[in-house]
């Protein structure tokens, strides 16, 4: 293959892939809309600056079409493509063509998944492993979504469409089961039978690291080696003397009897404990001593979008984070108030797409109550949903976050959620979280903007 052409190329799995082809040689071009996202300085880095917006001429003279699962059979460029008989590939399919003859490790989960690859991507690549990495966001210790090496391939496998059933893991971590994504899956029976036609994909000679705290990951079965991860102490890997404060995290990890030692990183809440703790699972597996692994999470500076600190507007601290499902939300807010008591929390979500907010509505607003103030910004609909429902269901989730006794308030858009921060909390201190899968970070990102 010479030449291949991205459908969707800036999208967070496509543009990473895209990035791994262009360092191993090949010509890559794309297509996508005009507007700026994070990954067209990625893209731009890797040499990829031929992006076009969609057309039929982009696929007269390539090798094979990848596209990203937000588009089907009826885009041009891909009903041109089968049209020609070239291979047309979906992201899925083509990052399990990538890892044939490779060992990989793979990280699954509903929750967790992004972190703990960037954790291991870093863990790995400061410790000499050379890996080959895909995340779904920016690590900002690699400097991109990706990175093109000699070792194993680390990625992110995802349940939605039972994407990870493309791919060959050599160690599975699966750090959650939970039921997400109402739009595909039926139920959480469907969710655990997806993980488990994942798992019974490692080989023999490989290894499944799971959380053992949870009695769904407990009943998954493998041919291969089980290690269990965790808080509790009946698991291989676990972590006792939990100390958090204002967005670091310090533990002991002990591996069944034998205390490692300390681990400190930057990091917030228990969440990231347990994902700091699958990666000290798969350092075991190689054979890292534990003083490497240690220095590696010291140095670690975090992903973007997991509770990413922006800066300061006045006095108020700006962070965003990628959580969109009720739990992460629940998480991520109580590791906030644990780890900053005496701030007042000011949340502003994002509800991401019609479907999951219309299934976690109630879930929503309970966890949405443990902020000290929300501000909703009408949902966000992704490329794959249709539909007007977006501003009443927006206003509906504001009544039951009213019902349950918080102020709520309500923006239509970016530029009025920040044209109110200013007006009204610019003469107080605390935390702005920014939350959600869409675009919210955005309002932060324009009051620094002003100040700037």
């Amino acid at each position: 293959m010479q030449k291949i052409h991205f459908v969707g190329i800036k999208g967070s799995g496509t543009s990473a892939l895209a990035q791994i082809y262009a360092r191993m040689g090949i010509q890559v071009t794309g297509s996508d809309s005009a507007d700026v996202f994070f990954t067209d300085a990625l893209l731009n880095g890797a040499g990829i600056t031929h992006i076009v917006t969609p057309s039929a001429d982009n696929v007269t003279d390539v090798d094979m079409v990848c596209h990203s699962p937000a588009y089907g059979d009826d885009h041009i460029e891909i009903k041109v493509a089968k049209e020609k008989g070239i291979p047309v590939l979906s992201y899925p399919e083509q990052l399990g063509q990538l890892m044939n003859d490779k060992r990989t490790i793979l990280i699954s989960g509903t929750h967790g998944k992004t972190t703990t690859t960037s954790m291991i991507s870093n863990l790995l690549l400061k410790t000499g492993l050379d890996p080959m990495v895909v995340i779904g966001s920016k690590n900002y210790d690699i400097g991109s979504n990706s990175r093109f090496g000699e070792g194993y391939l680390v990625a992110e496998a995802c349940e939605y469409r039972r994407s990870f059933h493309n791919y060959n893991p050599t160690i599975a971590i699966v750090n959650n089961i939970d039921f997400d994504h109402p739009d595909y899956f039926h139920d959480l029976e469907d969710v655990f039978s997806a993980f488990q036609t994942f798992v019974d994909k490692v080989p023999a000679d490989g290894a499944l690291i799971a959380w053992g705290d949870q009695e769904l990951c407990r009943k998954l079965k493998t041919e291969g080696r089980t290690v269990y991860f965790g808080l509790n102490t009946d698991n291989d890997i676990y972590a006792t003397h939990v100390e958090e404060s204002r967005g670091r995290l310090k533990f002991r990890v002990w591996e069944r009897d034998t205390e490692l030692g300390v681990i400190e990183v930057r990091a917030l809440g228990r969440h990231n404990v347990l994902n700091a703790l699958a990666s000290v699972a798969v350092t075991r597996l190689l054979n890292v001593p534990f003083s490497d692994v240690q220095a590696a999470f010291s140095d670690f500076r975090g992903v973007y979008r997991r509770f990413d600190y922006l800066g300061q507007f006045e006095g108020l601290e700006l962070y965003d984070d990628y959580a969109h499902h009720p739990s992460e939300i629940e998480t991520t807010l109580r590791a906030t108030k644990l780890s900053f008591p005496e701030d007042t929390l000011l949340t502003v979500f994002q509800p991401h797409t019609i479907s999951r907010t219309k299934k976690f509505l109630e879930d929503f607003a309970q966890a949405l109550t443990l902020s000290d103030e929300v501000m909703l910004v009408k949902i966000f609909q992704s490329a794959r949903e249709k539909g007007d429902e977006a501003e009443a269901l927006t206003s509906e989730l504001a009544e039951q976050i009213r019902s349950r006794g918080k102020k709520v308030i309500v923006v239509n858009n970016l530029e009025e959620g920040a044209e109110w921060i200013r007006r009204e909390k610019s003469s107080q201190r605390g935390l702005v979280l920014t939350m959600g899968a869409g675009d919210v970070r955005g309002i932060a990102e324009q009051l620094l903007s002003v100040k700037a």
